[in-house]
């Protein structure tokens, strides 16, 4: 019946001059992405592994976030060298890959989790006897963890503030079920969340995400399928329904690879191009993305973008986000690790701060800073010297002056000698 109906269009349409059309059909699905009401883990992954900007902005900020390194300190700010040393060793050899992995997860889906090792012999479940040597530090997969439980009261109740008691586990090697928080040390982004699961860093940007993937995808499908033009099939007179389904099957999925082979009578037009060019809506996209994220353009993109004030802007700002997520996000979890290895002798029983290494941005700007004070100063030593010069050049002058009024007196008193 659908196809009967079909035809008799077709005939209408055939008898008032119109051309068989049948327009291609939009094909749309999660692979060229729907503003989702719920975002799941799995989206969140697909996002990060498929679009570079959502990968720069989860990887190459925490990247950017341990590349300076740390440093610790008394309580008072001095140095310490001697335990800073035995830190770094430790951090090296235990701590920073796992960290790295585990910060990694909790920006992508806004919590993970470093099981610590102890040699204590004891289930994962247990409390661990935090005295045993630590041989080593392990990232949580998220796909493991079903849940993240808060402790509680002989009521039932929350503890207020919330305390971590343990991690429940979907499946581990070892059989358990759970993990015991003082096995746990717990990363979370800071986020308005009153639980221990966060919020993702590409939770608030995901729609534009979203819509810069669609704007990737049908950017690319006009290219391919119009690149040269939109193709026009028009059939020859007296062509039958046959002949035109047969037009239909082949120009239906034409890209600009299509070898096309009509019947007889068939006339092809092609009309130019009429894509909109889509860098303004790219521009806007991005500039969303970049103002939820906190990213500035220049860096989330990875060019420089403007004049060197601008890009030296974007650098500072972009070195400020560093620093606040290293003092919000990452110290407290790498100062109970600290802690975790003095407990069991590992380190040295003292007291310290952390003190974060300027990012390679601050470090740029201060040489920059420098060198315009140096050349500030030899500008001003060159000045300095003019002015001695013109000082010594007057005093020269004045030398000179005197000397002539001296030899023009004595010439003149001999001249009225010799008269005498």
């Amino acid at each position: 019946m659908k196809r009967i109906f079909r035809d008799a269009i077709n005939s209408a349409l055939l008898r008032l001059g119109f051309p068989f059309l049948t327009p291609h059909p939009t094909k749309t699905g999660r692979e060229i992405g729907y503003f989702q009401t719920r975002i799941s883990d799995a989206d969140m992954y697909a996002m990060f592994k498929r679009n570079q900007i959502a990968h720069n902005i989860v990887f190459n900020v925490v990247l950017d976030v341990f590349r300076p390194g740390f440093e610790c300190k008394t309580l008072d700010g001095e140095e310490n060298k001697t335990f800073n040393s035995a830190v770094q060793t430790i951090y090296d050899q235990y701590i920073h890959q796992p960290l790295f992995k585990a910060y990694l997860l909790s920006r992508l889906y806004g919590s993970a989790g470093l099981l610590i090792g102890f040699n204590d012999l004891g289930r994962f479940d247990s409390v661990a006897e935090q005295k045993s040597k630590i041989s080593y530090l392990f990232s949580i997969p998220s796909d493991w963890v079903l849940g993240r439980i808060a402790k509680t009261d002989i009521n039932g109740f929350c503890i207020i503030p919330e305390e971590l008691s343990y991690y429940e586990l979907k499946y581990l090697k070892t059989g358990a079920a759970k993990i015991d928080a003082s096995r746990i040390v717990h990363l979370q982004p800071a986020s308005i969340e009153n639980n221990f699961e966060g919020e993702s860093a590409l939770f608030c940007i995901f729609d534009v995400l979203t819509i810069l993937k669609n704007i990737d995808w049908s950017t690319g499908q006009a290219m391919f399928r119009h690149g040269a033009g939109l193709t026009t099939i028009v059939a020859g007179e007296g062509a039958d329904q046959a002949q035109l389904d047969a037009i239909d099957e082949v120009v239906s999925e034409i890209n600009t690879k299509t070898v096309l082979t009509l019947p007889p009578g068939c006339k092809k037009e092609t009309d130019r191009p009429g894509a909109l060019d889509p860098k303004s809506y790219y521009d806007v996209i991005i500039a969303e993305i970049a103002g939820g994220s906190g990213i500035p353009v220049s860096i989330l993109v990875g060019a420089q973008a403007g004049s060197v004030q601008a890009s030296a802007k974007d650098r500072n700002d972009y070195g400020d986000l560093i620093a606040g997520i290293q003092l919000s996000d990452l110290e407290r979890p790498l100062k109970a690790i600290l802690e975790l290895f003095q407990k069991s002798g590992q380190l040295p029983d003292d007291e310290f701060s952390i003190k974060w290494n300027e990012a390679s941005t601050f470090v740029i700007d201060a040489a920059r800073g420098n060198l315009y004070n140096a050349r500030a100063e030899h500008e001003q030593a060159k000045v300095k010297e003019k002015i001695v010069q013109v000082e010594l050049l007057d005093c020269e002058k004045k030398t000179k002056v005197l000397e002539y009024n001296k030899q023009k007196r004595e010439e003149e008193r001999e001249e009225q000698d010799a008269g005498t």
